[in-house]
This record gives C-alpha cells, sequence and structure tokens, in this order.
C-alpha cells in the first residue's frame, strides 16, 4: 500500500518541530505514526508554510495535514476534519507588566484561526501575521511586539523554557478541538483515522503520548 503523505508546518513545539537531525519531531508527528500503524500504512512526512497546507490537501498534493489546526465551519468548507484529538484554549503570551490591551501589537501566525479571530473580534489590537510562531516568539523576546497569540499548549511549552514571560487566557476564543485535515473525497481514509483514534484512546497508547509531551 502506498504510503500516507503527512504535512505539517515544523515550526510550532511541542505539536511538530524539526530535531537537530532536521527530522520532524513533536506531539502530533507521533500521534501520526500511531495511526499509519493502526491503519498499517507508513508514514511519509512532509513540511510547508501554514497558510497553504489546507490548500495542498484539497488539491491532493498530500493525504493528511496535522499541524495543530482547529477545526472550525470556514475550514470544513475546504476540507473533512477527523474527530478532535486534543483539547485547545487560546491565550496571550507576553512580558510580565505589559498589558494587552487596545492597540497592542499581538503577533499570530499567517492562515491561522487565531488571526482570523483577532481580526474579526479584537479589532483595537494591532495584529500582526507571522509565516511561524518561532519568528514571533523570537520578536517578543527582543520586545519588537507586545504579545503572541497562540495555542495553551505550545505556550507553556514556551513558558518553560522562558519564564520571564506570563500567560493571559482569552476567555472568547472559540475552542472546537484540533483535528487532522484530509480531503473531501477521502471519506474512508477519514473514517479509517477516526477509528485509530478510538483504539489508540481506549487502549492507553494516547495517553502514553500526550504524557510524554505535555
Amino acid at each position: 500500500m502506498q504510503p500516507l503523505r503527512v504535512v505539517t508546518e515544523a515550526s510550532y513545539p511541542p505539536f511538530e518541530s524539526f530535531d537537530e537531525h532536521k527530522s520532524i519531531v513533536g506531539f502530533d508527528i507521533e500521534l501520526a505514526k500511531a495511526i499509519c500503524q493502526q491503519i498499517n500504512r507508513q508514514c511519509e512526512f512532509y513540511h510547508q508554510p501554514f497558510d497553504s497546507l489546507l490548500s495542498s490537501i484539497a488539491a491532493g498534493h498530500y493525504d493528511v495535514a496535522i499541524s495543530a489546526l482547529d477545526i472550525t465551519e470556514q475550514r470544513k468548507q475546504t476540507v473533512s476534519f477527523s474527530d478532535a484529538y486534543f483539547v485547545n484554549t487560546a491565550v496571550y503570551l507576553s512580558t510580565a507588566g505589559v498589558n494587552v490591551t487596545e492597540g497592542a501589537a499581538v503577533a499570530v501566525q499567517s492562515g491561522s484561526s487565531f488571526q482570523r479571530f483577532l481580526r474579526s473580534q479584537r479589532p483595537a489590537f494591532l495584529s500582526i501575521a507571522y509565516p511561524s510562531y518561532q519568528l514571533a516568539l523570537n520578536d517578543l523576546q527582543q520586545a519588537k511586539i507586545d504579545a503572541v497569540f497562540l495555542d495553551s499548549a505550545a505556550a507553556h511549552y514556551w513558558l518553560a523554557q522562558h519564564p520571564q514571560f506570563v500567560i493571559q487566557t482569552e476567555e472568547s476564543y472559540p475552542a472546537s478541538g484540533l483535528g487532522m485535515a484530509v480531503s473531501q473525497q477521502s471519506v474512508d481514509l477519514l473514517k479509517q483515522i477516526n477509528h485509530a483514534l478510538k483504539v489508540l484512546k481506549n487502549n492507553g497508547n494516547y495517553q502514553t503520548i500526550y504524557q510524554s509531551f505535555f
């Protein structure tokens, strides 16, 4: 059987990132490998910019996208999503003493649901789109921006290494969970992925993977 072509944007630890050997690693990657094992397919991982992931899936260039993707109604118009595999919340990561209020320069990843939320629900913020969160976090360290708006799990991962930062939760963010995206024509593959997720959660393997990252 053909390998499962899995695409991600590998600059968002602990979900996905490059290690020192330029291999793609992270929670999403280990979960994808476990799913591939369940459905008897080999995984092949690819990296490309975040804002082109879903269009690549819709065009059939890859089989699955897994990249801490929020399940949203807007995205469902382009691709189909698996059952949610991770509960997510949105937070602002900023330097201690900085208030994320009107006029604040807040970084988001280009093409993300966080970007759409800020533009529609927080127009008083100056939202700045970055091609990767790593670049945004680097600018935060250098005080070039006031905050980064991202997923809570990724923010806590960064916070563990940079304790000078603080987190503020965005209570209004409509968290619907993270899912894997496939083309709308991949009905059988989606069924296989959802069944594999249920098996991994029931046999404890999902929890083992989760606890090794979070």
